[in-house]
């Protein structure tokens, strides 16, 4: 790398830096303790045995700077690390501020239902919602650290209202 380019680097990482800093609408406390990105929303949609997951957050300044020079693939691990109690998880799109996930295997047939034990999160999103299949409708939780345990029907002919309440 030649020293143009090292300048030019320098420059950005310290303008996004500065920009973090002069910023009113920025709260530092949610990056404490190392944490570089702050999980918004999560949004799992069930299908079967399987879920698609939509993941809105936002970075630090410094890691916005480091993903915007050296890529968003670096975020997989740390995407990742939220489902880390679940059996297997596909990465399917992944950008600064969003990505798309492929969660399989994450509930088991009851009968004519599907069940999913609830499941501990690496981090813990501010808002967590749950699409039911079949237009069985939706439930948000706020600051949830765990899935819910929900039933929901295999087959839109055993479509009933099958979600099991949660104390939350």
């Amino acid at each position: 790398m030649n020293l143009k380019s090292i300048i030019v680097i320098a420059f950005i990482i310290s303008a996004v830096l500065l920009a973090g800093r002069v910023s009113p609408a920025m709260n530092f406390e949610q990056y404490r303790e190392g944490k570089y990105i702050h999980v918004d929303n999560i949004v799992m949609e069930f299908s079967g045995a399987n879920a698609t997951v939509d993941v809105e957050y936002h970075l630090s300044p410094l890691a916005n700077a480091y993903i915007f020079l050296f890529g968003s693939k670096h975020l997989e691990p740390k995407i990742k690390e939220i489902f880390f109690k679940f059996p297997e998880v596909k990465i399917q799109e992944i950008g600064l501020e969003s990505a798309t996930l492929q969660l399989t295997n994450i509930s088991w047939k009851y009968g004519n239902d599907y069940m999913h034990n609830s499941t501990k999160l690496g981090l813990q999103p501010d808002i967590l919602t749950v699409v039911f299949p079949y237009n069985q409708g939706t439930r948000k939780l706020q600051n949830p650290d765990s899935t819910l345990s929900v039933f929901y029907p295999d087959h839109p002919e055993n479509q009933k209202n099958t979600t099991k309440k949660s104390n939350r």
